[in-house]
């Protein structure tokens, strides 16, 4: 058997568990037995893209623009990002209420209201849906002892730059093999005195919020 350096079995032992957290969010439990989620994976190349996108929201979204400088920093080590987006119609005919309207069929022929996070209004269930398949692939990430943190940031920054397409809803699951679980260390980007400033600005308004989701 020829000798396969840690690097390479780093790299690709990523790349196969990338793909199987892909499986386990397809495979996961489905309203209506229908799996219209479109799943993707990115590597450096996108997730600087995204990040930069992110970075440059700046005070309109303080929490995009902090993951963004995070994500930056998070490719100098092995990363990559899964991300997993659906419609925002309904096609199960629950005619729950939920969503606001009376009917799906009402939903379905509602205006369309574009934000930065999504594309609304949707259907609950397809939102249950999509977070389902985040938690499967989370949960497979964590069992194979890999770095992981599930973002709404990087995947409607991923949606905005047509990383990936046709879909309303979004939501990404990062991974890393870095040295020292760098997702729970993302408040060195911020002082003390910079989270009281952003706090204060932002969340007592509730219009804008902490995200920025609609103009």
């Amino acid at each position: 058997m020829a000798i396969i350096e840690m690097d390479n079995l780093v790299k690709n032992g990523l790349e196969r568990a990338v793909e199987l957290m892909a499986v386990a969010a397809h495979n996961s439990f489905r309203f209506g037995g229908r799996n219209t989620a479109k799943i993707i994976a990115v590597g450096n190349e996108e997730i600087e893209r995204i990040a930069e996108f992110c970075y440059s929201l700046g005070d309109m979204a303080p929490l995009a623009a902090r993951d963004g400088r995070f994500a930056i920093d998070l490719i100098k080590e092995p990363t990559a990002l899964l991300i997993m987006g659906d419609t925002r119609k309904s096609p199960y005919n629950y005619n729950c209420g939920a969503c606001g309207y009376r009917t799906c069929a009402e939903l379905n022929k509602a205006e369309e209201m574009e934000s930065l996070t999504a594309i609304g209004p949707s259907c609950q269930f397809k939102n249950i849906n999509l977070n389902i398949a985040a938690n499967a692939a989370a949960s497979l990430a964590w069992r194979l002892g890999l770095h992981c943190r599930v973002f709404s940031t990087l995947a409607f920054g991923a949606r905005a730059m047509n990383v990936i397409e046709n879909v309303d809803l979004v939501i990404s699951v990062s991974v890393s093999v870095a040295k020292v679980d760098p997702y729970f260390n993302r408040h060195k980007f911020w002082t003390k005195d910079q989270w009281d400033e952003i706090f204060a600005r932002e969340f007592p308004t509730f219009n804008r919020g902490f995200i920025g989701a609609v103009e």
